[in-house]
């Protein structure tokens, strides 16, 4: 805190009134209230659709026999009985109605939940597990792959309900999901989000935007990333329905189109860079049914909401919120009127955002500061914190109402003068790639893990189409013979970093340009060019008409100069977004149809440009050489 006592000592009253009255209203939350809400729903909703996941439905009375089945189970195997500590589960099951009977039955339980992706490298996977704290890992079905020292829970044997089972109990703090991010020092980290701070967002949820029975949410997020959360709980706490999007189609805006409309979906939740390559397909024209369309991850683009409005009549609602204050704090609609930026809002219920100076005292309006949360909804901190992560969540001496935690977000806002707040970017080295959190030094830590890197530096860079890429410039051991030393750091990093961390560029240096202090100068980095990266594999150009024209694309989707017919589509820096971006261009450049099954063959056969022309070739396109 400042020298003077008062927060609020550089704000005139004008400012302080506006900050005063754009905070989140404060009101009663029982730690109970999902889990009681949910047991009710399935008692009374009966034969309503809960969950549709491709041909199965299943009522809220099937959905709760499964839930309440399963709750016998483990309470069972693991005696979850109220005066005992809350266990934790790991889950490791895709997208699917038996993912949602899942994390319902461990909360029903007063457990809680850690999201598990079985696409995430084995040694990432392991320390998720250990460092959570899981006494099993749920799965269902399958040869899940697993380490040796973990107890598998299949949640498919069935076993009947019991009669008159009641929701543990359990407090307030207690809680609900550990979920794992990129962390500095290479080891992922893990936020204890609270029972009543999950319980307080989706209320607030259901509040502020009511669902009825007829509506469908699509469930399409990523299950590690904490937006799964309310697409999991918040229908069947309104009494709406689930609409499972497959594993794997939720980066395919054609796919999503087709599940939207056979289902009939009118709730769906996008990461910015997601939604404008769905607005690209005609997304929002072609889903006649969304009523409302959530975004967060990423800053919102007021070119891609005029794109939205041009498109469809639905609502359109930015939210923002780190993984440490479950899932969302902020929300702003956007409506009709042009803006220069889209602001995150104000703060949901029992909330407070506060934006501070350097000396901790509140910004006036129109000052950049650093975003603090306030309220029921911050996390009670890190699994086995550092001292320095621990200070994140350390208290203030600021306004609150009862004794709400307080978390110091890196992010950079500002008040505007209507009562908003400004996204103004970051403090640090974090950055979102796909919506998701990276820290740079999370990646650097991995490369220096590498008996031949002296040392390595990240950053990010956009590429010609605007995605928004990692990079690293190591330098290698002097005495290291391989070669194929970029090949051989990337198989490193990919067998120990989840994708979304995988730099699509990896840039050997003689050495890193250092400050006046020692460290490295991350001004002084020099971004990747568009030369083709140092491959094992030679280049080989293209050898006919089709080649030339894919080859023509990869490198303009991918800032390369040249690409060659047998270079690797990953190997180059392609990733999901990247793949969708070169579908459009297929389609346009050889005369397709966007949603023709020969864009769908050459996507998914072309890991090099010569495959990919096989592709086109083997679907009727004519080809010659040139």
């Amino acid at each position: 805190m400042s020298d003077t006592k008062d927060p609020w000592a550089r704000c005139l009253p004008a400012d302080r009134k506006v900050i005063e009255d754009l905070q989140g209203l404060v009101e009663p939350v029982a730690p109970d209230d999902l889990v009681r809400v949910l047991r009710q729903q399935y008692a009374e909703l009966g034969s309503q659709i809960a969950v549709i996941d491709g041909d199965r439905e299943w009522t809220y009375e099937e959905l709760g026999e499964r839930v309440l089945g399963l709750c016998a189970r483990l309470d069972e195997t693991y005696s979850l009985r109220e005066g005992q500590d809350p266990k934790i589960f790991a889950v490791a099951i895709d997208r699917s109605a038996d993912l949602v009977a899942a994390v319902h039955a461990i909360a029903l339980t007063g457990s809680a939940y850690c999201p598990l992706s079985m696409t995430d490298p084995p040694p990432w996977r392991e320390s998720v597990i250990r460092r959570s704290g899981a006494f099993a890992v749920l799965v269902s079905g399958g040869d899940v792959q697993l380490p040796a020292f973990t107890d598998q829970f299949d949640v498919r044997q069935m076993r009947s309900a019991p009669q008159g089972f009641k929701p543990v109990p359990r407090g307030a703090d207690d809680a609900s999901q550990i979920i794992f991010t990129s962390g500095s020092t290479g080891q992922p980290k893990g936020v204890i989000c609270t029972l009543q701070g999950f319980g307080n967002r989706i209320r607030w949820m259901q509040q502020t935007f009511p669902l009825s029975a007829a509506d469908r949410v699509a469930l399409k997020t990523p299950f590690t990333f904490d937006v799964a959360g309310w697409e999991l709980f918040w229908p069947q706490y309104a009494g709406a329905q689930t609409v499972v999007v497959p594993a794997g189609e939720h980066t395919s805006p054609e796919a999503l189109i087709s599940t939207f409309n056979m289902h009939r979906v009118t709730v769906a939740h996008f990461v910015p860079s997601m939604l404008r390559l769905w607005l690209r397909a005609g997304g929002a024209q072609r889903c006649a049914d969304l009523r409302m369309v959530f975004c967060s991850g990423e800053a919102l683009d007021p070119d891609l909401v005029k794109e939205f409005r041009q498109q469809s009549d639905a609502e359109l609602h930015n939210l923002y919120g780190p993984t440490e204050a479950s899932i969302d704090v902020t929300h702003f609609q956007l409506t009709a009127e042009p803006l220069q930026s889209v602001p995150i809002g104000r703060p949901i219920s029992n909330t407070h955002i506060y934006i501070l100076d350097q000396d901790q005292a509140i910004c006036p309006i129109g000052e950049t500061g650093e975003i603090y949360i306030q309220g029921i909804g911050v996390a009670a901190g890190y699994v086995g914190a550092s001292e320095e992560d621990a200070l994140r969540f350390s208290p203030l001496s600021l306004p609150a109402a009862g004794q709400w935690r307080t978390f110091r977000t890196g992010d950079m806002g500002r008040y505007t003068p209507d009562g908003q707040i400004e996204y103004c970017g970051r403090i640090d080295s974090q950055v979102k790639i796909r919506g998701q959190r990276v820290e740079l030094a999370e990646v650097e830590a991995a490369l220096r893990n590498h008996e031949m890197v002296l040392d390595a530096c990240a950053l990010t860079y956009d590429s010609g189409t605007g995605r928004r890429c990692l990079a690293a410039h190591v330098v290698l051991d002097p005495r290291h013979n391989g070669t194929d030393p970029v090949g051989m750091l990337t198989d490193h990093l990919m067998r120990n970093l989840p994708s979304r961390s995988i730099p699509a560029r990896i840039l050997v240096v003689d050495e890193l340009p250092l400050g006046a202090h020692g460290k490295v100068d991350r001004n002084r980095l020099v971004e990747p060019g568009r030369m083709r990266p140092e491959l094992a594999q030679p280049f080989h150009p293209p050898a006919t008409r089709i080649e030339m024209q894919i080859a023509g694309i990869w490198a303009q989707v991918l800032d390369l100069h040249e690409v060659g017919r047998r270079d690797n589509f990953h190997e180059l820096g392609g990733d999901s977004l990247a793949a969708v971006e070169i579908s459009f261009l297929v389609a346009e450049r050889l005369g397709l149809d966007y949603d023709d099954d020969v864009v769908s063959d050459i996507l998914l056969r072309g890991d090099t440009v010569e495959n990919a022309a096989r592709a086109a070739v083997d679907g009727g396109i004519e080809d010659s050489s040139h």
